[in-house]
C-alpha cells in the first residue's frame, strides 16, 4: 500500500501569493531604493571633493620625496668627500703614521656628518713583514697587538688605524677585515677599479647584540706611491691598503624626514627594491589612523660610488591634513542624514497600510497552519497504523497456525522452529517500529535530555568505525573512518553517536558495491560530519522529503526488511536538538552524501595525574616513536610532567640512536604500527633490542582497527592500545609494566 507523505506546514503556506506579502516587500524595498538614489548623490559629490584634494597632496608628496632623496645622496656623497680628502693624505706621503693619520681625520670634523663613525686604514702585510710589523706596533704601545687571523700562508690586512680612537680601535685592531665575506667583494671591487666600493651589510663594532642595526663600509684603495696602477694586474700588484669609512643606515637616515612626520620611507641595497637586502623598515612615526584619501607610493634609485640603493616612499594616513579631513567629513555627514531621513519618510507612509494587512494575513496563516498539521497528523496515523497493523497480523496468522497445528498427533520440529523464527522476526518488527514511534514522539515533545559537553571527534568516530567495518566486510564494501586528532564538538555524545549510527546504517543498507566513508573536517567555527556512500542515490524530487515520518525512496511497498522509514526523521529531530544542520547531496544511482554540522569547541584541559598514581612499578625511561610531529611533542610533555626522563623519535634510525642514548635506563618503548617508509612498530622494536642486547618492555599504539596489527602484536607478545589514548589508560598501562 503506497503512502505519500504531506510537505511542511510553512511550505503549504507559502505557496500563495499574498498581498501582504508584496506590501511588505515593497515596504523594505521602496525605502532602500530612496535610500540608494540619495547616498548615490551624496557619494558624487564626496567623491569629486576627495580627488581634489588628492591632486593637491600628490604634488606636495612628490616635493617631499625629491627632498629626502636629494638629503640621502648629499649625505652619501659627503662620506664619499671625507675618504677621498683622507686618501690625499696617503697620496702624499710614504709613511703615514698614526698621529697623522689622527690629526687629519681629526680635522675633518666627521662628526658634522650624520651616520659616520669613523675613518680607518686597513694595512696589506706580507709574510716576510708580519714579524717585524708586529713589533713595531707593539711598540707604540699595543703589547697585544697581533695580526689576525695569525699562521696564513699568505699576506694578511690588518686594521691598523681607526678614528676617532676609543674601545672600537682596540677591538678592531688588527682585524683581518679581507678574509671576512662580508667585506672582501667591497675590498676587491675598490682595488681593482681604482675606486670606491661599499660593502655588504655588517654588523658595527660598537653596538652590543641587542641593538643591532644596518652598518656598511665604503672603500677606497690606496696604492704603493711611485707604482704603477693603470691596469688591473698592476693595481692587484702594487695594493698597499685601503682607507675605509664606516657608518650605520640609521646615523645616515636620522632627521631626514624633518619634524613632519607623515610619511615612512624604506631603503634597500642592491639597487632593487625587494631584490636587494632591505636596510632598515620605516623611517618615521606610525601615527594617524584610517584615511578617506588614498595613501601614496613611489621609488626612487639613487647611485653613489657606483653603488646603486633604493628609496620607497609611502605617504602614511596622517598625510592628509586635518582641514581637508574636516571637508570630507561634513560632506560625508550632511549626504548621509539627508538619505536617511528621505528613507525614513518613504518607509513612515507604508507604515500605515502594512499595519492593516498584518492582522489578517497572521490569522490566515495561523489557519492554514492549523489545517496542514491536522492534514499531516491524519496521514501521519494513517501510516503508523498501516505499519503496526502488518506485524500484529502476521502474529495473528502464525498463533492460529500454531494451534493448529496443536491438533496433529505428531509435530514436526523443524516447522515449530521455522514458525517461532517469523513469530520472532515480526515481534522484532514491531519492536523496532514502537521504538522508533515513542523517539519521535520524545523528540517532537521536548523531553529528551541533551547534555552537552566537548567530545573528541577520533574516539567517537573510532566508536562508529568498529561497529560497521564488520557488517561492511561482509557485504562486500569498502569501508573507511578519517578520524583526525585534535578536533573537538560541542555535544551531547549519545545523540550525536545515535545520528551518525543511523546515516552509516542507512548508507550500508543502500549501498550493494562500492565503499563507504565517514569523515569529520573544520568548517570555520564548526564542524561538519559527512557520510558518504556509492548507493542507490536520491532522486532531486525525493530530496525534500525523506526526512518526513514512514518515507522510504525505494520502499513504497513498506518492506520491513529495508526499516521503517523513521530513522532519518528521527536523525532530523535530534540535530536540531543539538542545535545543527543537516544537508544532504546524492546523484541518482551514484550515491549520496549526508552532512551534519555541529559547533565546534575547544579542547578541555586534561585532568592531571600524579605520576604517585602509578605506584613504583615503572622505573626507568621512556622512547616515544612516531612520525606525526604533534603526538610526538604532547607524548613527550605528558611523560615529562609525570618525572619520566622521555626521548623522541621519528624514525626507525632515529629511535635506535635515541635508545644508544638511553642504553642502561631505558625501559619501555611507546611506538606508533604504522611509520613512514612502511616500517612498523614491531620492526622498531626489534631494532631497539638488537641494539641494546637485551628485551625492552614495548607498547603500540594504532588507530589501525584491521587484524593485522593485532596479529602482529600477538605474534610478537607485544601490547596493542588504540588511539587515542586517554591518559589514564595510559597511567594504568605504565603501573603494570614491572
Amino acid at each position: 500500500m503506497n503512502k505519500s507523505i504531506p510537505l511542511s506546514l510553512t511550505a503549504a503556506a507559502a505557496s500563495r501569493p499574498s498581498t501582504f506579502g508584496r506590501l511588505r516587500l515593497l515596504s523594505y524595498l521602496l525605502p532602500c531604493v530612496v535610500l540608494g538614489l540619495a547616498l548615490a548623490t551624496s557619494w558624487y559629490f564626496w567623491e569629486r571633493e576627495r580627488r581634489e584634494i588628492e591632486d593637491v597632496l600628490q604634488g606636495e608628496f612628490e616635493a617631499r620625496v625629491r627632498e629626502t632623496t636629494s638629503l640621502f645622496r648629499e649625505r652619501m656623497l659627503a662620506y664619499e668627500q671625507a675618504l677621498r680628502a683622507t686618501h690625499g693624505l696617503f697620496a702624499t706621503s710614504d709613511n703615514v703614521q698614526r698621529g697623522d693619520f689622527q690629526s687629519f681625520v681629526s680635522n675633518l670634523r666627521i662628526q658634522n656628518h650624520p651616520g659616520l663613525q669613523g675613518m680607518g686604514f686597513a694595512l696589506i702585510v706580507p709574510p716576510t713583514e708580519r714579524e717585524r710589523h708586529i713589533a713595531a706596533v707593539r711598540s707604540q704601545g699595543f703589547p697585544a697587538y697581533t695580526v689576525q687571523p695569525p699562521g696564513d700562508a699568505g699576506a694578511s690586512t690588518s686594521a691598523l688605524y681607526f678614528e676617532p680612537t676609543g674601545s672600537t680601535l682596540l677591538s678592531t685592531l688588527g682585524t683581518d677585515y679581507f678574509s671576512e665575506p662580508s667585506r672582501r667583494p667591497a675590498m676587491e671591487a675598490a682595488r681593482d677599479s681604482a675606486g670606491i666600493a661599499i660593502s655588504n651589510k655588517v654588523k658595527l663594532p660598537e653596538e652590543d647584540a641587542a641593538l643591532v642595526q644596518a652598518g656598511y663600509r665604503m672603500y677606497l684603495p690606496v696604492y704603493k706611491n711611485g707604482k704603477p696602477h693603470g691596469t688591473v694586474a698592476e693595481r692587484r700588484a702594487n695594493i698597499a691598503g685601503w682607507i675605509y669609512a664606516a657608518f650605520s643606515m640609521d646615523g645616515l637616515m636620522d632627521n631626514i624626514l624633518g619634524e613632519r612626520a607623515n610619511i615612512t620611507v624604506e631603503v634597500y641595497d642592491g639597487g632593487s627594491d625587494g631584490q636587494g637586502d632591505q636596510l632598515i623598515d620605516t623611517y618615521s612615526d606610525r601615527v594617524g589612523g584610517e584615511s578617506a584619501v588614498k595613501l601614496f607610493y613611489t621609488t626612487q634609485q639613487v647611485e653613489v660610488g657606483g653603488y646603486g640603493w633604493t628609496l620607497t616612499a609611502r605617504s602614511l594616513p596622517n598625510f592628509t591634513t586635518a582641514i581637508a579631513i574636516s571637508k570630507l567629513q561634513l560632506v560625508a555627514r550632511l549626504g548621509v542624514a539627508a538619505s536617511v531621513m528621505l528613507a525614513l519618510l518613504s518607509w513612515i507612509l507604508l507604515r500605515r497600510r502594512m499595519r492593516a494587512l498584518s492582522v489578517a494575513e497572521n490569522l490566515r496563516t495561523a489557519k492554514e497552519h492549523a489545517e496542514a498539521a491536522s492534514h499531516a497528523k491524519s496521514q501521519f496515523l494513517a501510516v503508523a497504523s498501516h505499519d503496526l497493523r502488518q506485524p500484529i497480523q502476521a502474529i495473528s496468522l502464525f498463533v492460529a497456525t500454531l494451534q493448529a497445528m496443536a491438533k496433529r498427533t505428531e509435530l514436526s520440529g523443524a516447522e515449530v522452529g521455522y514458525i517461532a523464527q517469523r513469530l520472532q522476526l515480526a515481534l522484532n518488527g514491531l519492536g523496532r517500529l514502537l521504538n522508533g514511534l515513542f523517539d519521535l514522539s520524545r523528540l517532537d515533545s521536548g523531553t529528551v535530555e541533551v547534555v552537552r559537553r566537548p567530545v573528541e571527534v577520533a574516539g567517537l568516530l573510532a566508536e562508529l568505525g568498529n561497529a560497521f567495518a564488520g557488517p561492511a566486510g561482509a557485504k562486500g564494501l569498502g569501508f573507511k573512518v578519517r578520524a583526525p586528532h585534535g578536533l573537538w564538538v560541542d555535544t551531547d555524545p549519545l545523540v550525536l553517536a545515535r545520528v551518525l549510527s543511523n546515516l552509516a546504517a542507512n548508507a550500508l543498507r543502500y549501498t550493494d558495491e562500492g565503499r563507504i566513508l565517514i569523515a569529520c573536517r573544520p568548517r570555520g567555527g564548526a564542524l561538519e560530519f559527512q557520510v558518504f556512500d556509492t548507493g542507490i542515490g536520491i532522486a532531486d524530487e525525493e530530496r525534500a522529503r525523506i526526512f518526513g515520518e514512514f518515507y522510504q525512496v525505494p520502499n513504497v511497498a513498506r518492506d520491513r526488511e529495508h526499516g521503517l522509514g523513521l530513522g532519518l526523521a528521527i536523525v532530523s529531530r535530534s540535530v536540531q536538538l543539538l542545535g545543527g544542520q543537516i544537508n544532504v547531496r546524492s546523484t541518482l544511482g551514484k550515491g549520496s552524501v549526508f552532512t551534519v554540522t555541529l559547533p565546534r569547541a575547544a579542547e578541555p584541559e586534561a585532568p592531571a595525574t600524579s605520576p604517585a598514581d602509578l605506584d613504583d612499578h615503572f622505573t626507568g625511561s621512556v622512547l616515544v616513536v612516531d612520525d606525526d610531529p604533534e603526538l610526538r611533542e604532547s607524548m613527550q610533555r605528558l611523560l615529562a610532567a609525570w618525572g619520566y626522563p622521555v626521548r623522541v623519535a621519528a624514525t626507525l634510525q632515529e629511535a635506535v640512536e635515541a635508545a644508544g642514548a638511553q642504553a642502561d635506563t631505558l625501559a619501555l618503548v611507546l611506538t606508533d604500527y604504522h611509520l613512514g617508509g612502511n616500517v612498523t612498530g614491531i620492526q622498531v622494536v626489534e631494532a631497539v633490542e638488537r641494539r641494546l642486547a637485551r628485551q625492552v618492555s614495548a607498547v603500540m599504539i594504532t588507530g589501525d582497527t584491521s587484524a593485522e596489527p593485532i596479529a602482529e602484536a600477538a605474534r610478537n607478545g607485544l601490547r596493542l592500545v588504540y588511539k587515542p589514548v586517554e591518559p589514564r589508560v595510559l597511567a594504568a598501562l605504565m603501573k603494570s609494566i614491572q
